[in-house]
């Protein structure tokens, strides 16, 4: 065996060694950074986000296609929020004032409104119990310090350092459940989300999910950005609220 190859060799072996001890590690470090994280979320106040996704889907023959949308998000705490997700030339959008929330289909021009609880939080809550609304970016208003010992993570370790959107952001990898996922915090004073990769095992074409965060603190905001003013030829329809779960024999 050449030294050449027997280089390549040792350092492919090296390589696989350090990928196996990843696999098995919890770092502390990385679970602190989840922390950090929960905890300077919560301070936030007032923010705009503008996030790029992709989104794989598997077709019935099992052919894995991606799709990708813009998401546009606009917060002040406790009761204001706009949500919009643009993709293949639609708009759909979320109006919450406080009082009440308000759902737009720029494609069909349909809308629908209903009576809101008083915060962000319970907000979700509804949406997703009554309703079964998942908002995108929902889980950066649940995220708190104690999340991640919440979610059964595994395996936690930190990769390195990579710069995203311009921004330093540290690299880490967690598995959970059913679920791998890649999370970059952004370096410094400011621990924000600046991209998340999320990969499913519980099916074998592994579908994954990612979005990059561009982050606007603080930003100048109207009262009426919550305000939904139907536009010309927009209709209102009831919204299908879920059927009541029958007891479970």
């Amino acid at each position: 065996m050449s030294r050449i190859h027997r280089t390549r060799v040792l350092l492919i072996s090296l390589l696989l060694s350090a990928n196996c001890a990843w696999a098995e590690e919890i770092d502390p470090k990385a679970l602190s950074a989840l922390e950090q994280m929960g905890s300077y979320l919560r301070t936030l106040q007032q923010f705009r986000i503008n996030a790029s996704s992709q989104t794989d889907q598997v077709l019935d023959n099992g052919q894995v296609v991606e799709f990708s949308h813009q998401t546009h998000l606009l917060a002040v705490q406790p009761d204001k929020l706009q949500v919009s997700v643009e993709t293949d030339g639609s708009r759909r959008s979320l109006f919450y004032n406080g009082k009440v929330f308000t759902l737009y289909d720029s494609r069909s021009g349909y809308f629908a409104n209903q009576a809101a609880p008083s915060n962000i939080g319970q907000l979700l809550d509804q949406l997703s119990e009554r309703y079964g609304i998942e908002l995108p970016l929902a889980d950066l208003f649940r995220w708190a310090p104690g999340t991640a010992k919440d979610v059964g993570i595994s395996n936690a370790v930190m990769i390195g350092s990579d710069l995203i959107e311009g921004q330093a952001c540290t690299h880490y990898a967690y598995r959970q459940p059913d679920i791998d996922w890649q999370l970059w915090v952004r370096q410094g004073p400011q621990p924000l989300p600046c991209r998340l990769v999320i990969s499913r095992r519980d099916t074998p074409e592994q579908p994954r999910h990612s979005v990059n965060y561009q982050w606007v603190l603080n930003p100048l905001v109207n009262s009426r950005d919550f305000e939904f003013t139907p536009p010309a030829g927009a209709r209102s329809v009831p919204l299908q609220q879920l059927e009541p779960k029958g007891d479970q024999p």
